[in-house]
């Protein structure tokens, strides 16, 4: 390591507010995708946290940043910690005082808080050129990002326009195929949000939710991103707008529920009143709002009767990282699953798929790992992997394609699309 002639006035700084409660046990290696990944200890929890922690090293230096910012900022490590160590929540401290740890600039994440900003973005990622090459220079680049997502998109043939520009329309494609589906009792008042990426790429998932409680939920159209982006990267500024947008969009609306078919969406949400100073105006709001999101399963398992989804199909499911730590319900798509397949459904192990927001177009390459061992664990006759996470879904769909992995005889789907098919 490069002994920093510097103080540590900015590490100070950065951590003033997180205490060092590891222990060095090493419960989190076992649990940490990018460790199991990588087998090096740098990129453990623990090791992350020493070098954030350790007097006398240059934090600038290619090494350690490459290091840090290989986080998906999935909570695993804080789950199991026994001794209250929060690694995600220093790396994010690092993250809003030191640049070099940052995936993207500041500004970028701008694009989150506004619908036609993101639109406009879409478009220009499209006249970036192909390139099926990354380097190792290249890893974490704007430009990585950027072809990453460009290569998503044109794999998903993203040709419909988003869900909030017409989700009257969008609903209506899947009305008819939503009529089996009865209700146990009758449905509170939702509000139904929607999620940057299903708005944008998964529009058939939102409609299929907005078919299924059709004449009992309101859906706001200037919604906008959740905000967890700007959240994992420390940028604390975008993500207070991107929620006060959604605070604004949603002060109209009566809901008892707030329903999101995104388990990283609802986890986010339940994380909005830590953005904000305890007591504001906007803290009270945001703490009312997060004590009523529930995600899609855990809905349909408290509202839907049992639906017969069985297709002579073996499926499995996918945890995402912020469905399992972050959600109290976290089994509520397993439950689903076996309620409405019976024997056609088959529990799986697999769980972290290297998406983690924007960390699998920043480092492919560790992403594929991930990836690869997740796919390992999952059956051969298993032909469709169900998942409750846009970005999981978005990952699923092109590994299991071919892009990532060798290709299987597997599609990948969300959980709402074995109630209604397409």
């Amino acid at each position: 390591m490069v002994i920093s002639r510097q103080s540590d006035v900015t590490v100070s700084m950065a951590t003033n507010m997180i205490d060092d409660k590891c222990v060095r046990c090493g419960a989190c290696l076992s649990v940490c995708p990018v460790y199991e990944a990588t087998l090096k200890e740098r990129f453990s929890p623990r090791g992350k946290n020493y070098l954030i922690h350790a007097s006398g090293i240059d934090r600038g230096q290619g090494l350690v940043r490459e290091t840090i910012k290989a986080c998906l900022q999935c909570g695993a490590c804080s789950a199991v910690c026994t001794s209250g160590a929060d690694v995600c929540a220093l790396i994010r401290s690092q993250r809003a005082v030191h640049r070099f740890f940052r995936t993207l600039p500041y500004p970028v994440y701008n694009l989150f808080s506004h619908q036609n900003l993101a639109k406009f973005a879409i478009k220009a990622a499209d006249l970036i050129p192909s390139s099926d090459k990354v380097g190792k220079s290249d890893t974490g680049s704007l430009k990585t990002i950027f072809q990453g997502y460009k290569s998503a998109t044109k794999f998903l043939g993203r040709h419909n326009p988003p869900f909030l520009a017409s989700p009257s329309e969008w609903t209506r494609r899947y009305l008819e195929k939503a009529r089996h589906i009865e209700f146990k009792e009758p449905v509170p008042q939702i509000a139904f949000f929607v999620g940057c990426s299903q708005n944008m790429l998964f529009s058939q998932v939102a409609a299929k939710v907005s078919a299924i409680f059709n004449g009992q939920i309101s859906i706001p159209v200037d919604q906008v991103c959740c905000g967890l982006p700007a959240f994992s990267a420390g940028a604390t500024g975008y993500v207070k707008r991107a929620i006060s947008k959604n605070l604004e969009a949603l002060e109209n609306e009566e809901f008892d529920i707030l329903l999101t078919a995104c388990a990283s969406c609802a986890s986010m949400i339940k994380k909005w009143p830590q953005v904000f100073e305890k007591g504001s105006k906007e803290w009270h709001r945001a703490s009312a709002i997060s004590e009523k999101v529930m995600e899609f399963s855990q809905a349909a398992l408290e509202f839907l009767r049992p639906a017969n989804c069985t297709s002579g199909r073996i499926v499995s499911f996918q945890m995402p990282c912020h469905q399992r730590y972050d959600l109290s319900k976290g089994d509520d798509p397993l439950r689903l699953l076996e309620r409405n397949l019976g024997k056609g459904f088959r529990y799986g192990q697999s769980g972290c798929c290297g998406q983690g927001g924007l960390f699998g177009f920043a480092r492919p390459d560790l992403s594929a790992q991930i990836f690869k061992k997740t796919i390992a664990s999952i059956g051969e006759d298993v032909r469709l992997l169900t998942t409750t996470c846009s970005g999981c879904l978005l990952r699923l769909k092109i590994g299991l394609s071919g892009h990532i992995a060798d290709k299987r005889n597997t599609l990948a789907c969300h959980v709402v699309d074995t109630i209604v098919p397409d």
